[in-house]
């Protein structure tokens, strides 16, 4: 997924309802987490994001036009995984997401990573980035019975 309206990610998320909604949380590593945190620090936007020493999550959203200012707190789960939303929008990744060949490399690993792993099949270092995404995947997901 990526924040609407960007080319941000893609970050791998794992939906904590049934029903995916645009503001839907999700749980994400804390490696997602800092990437996410990295992306919305690096654009001039109303919400950033710290991490405290440990290890939680908060963003600050600045008071505008969409109300007052104000801090939101998110704590990882028993596994690290950390339930992010309602901040912003979120979008489907896809082809309608401009991104590089290595960020489609990454979301095709995730995709994939229940099924035969085609990185040889790719170049270099987009056979790295595939490998990764499929990494994410599986530690996202390892714990997923028990969300």
């Amino acid at each position: 997924m990526t924040v609407f309206d960007s080319s941000y990610g893609p970050y791998i998320g794992l939906p904590l309802s049934p029903t995916w909604e645009p503001t839907s949380a999700h749980l994400f590593t804390r490696k997602t987490a800092d990437l996410i945190v990295r992306d919305l620090n690096g654009e001039a936007t109303d919400t950033t994001g710290t991490f405290t020493d440990d290890g939680t999550l908060l963003f600050t959203v600045e008071p505008g036009a969409n109300g007052p200012g104000e801090t939101i707190t998110v704590t990882p789960d028993e596994h690290g995984r950390y339930p992010i939303g309602g901040l912003w929008w979120w979008d489907v990744w896809g082809d309608h997401v401009p991104h590089t060949a290595g960020q489609a490399a990454f979301a095709r690993g995730a995709a994939e990573y229940q099924q035969a792993d085609a990185a040889t099949s790719l170049p270099q270092p987009l056979d790295g980035l595939y490998t990764m995404g499929r990494e994410e995947a599986r530690r996202l997901t390892q714990h997923a019975a028990a969300s």
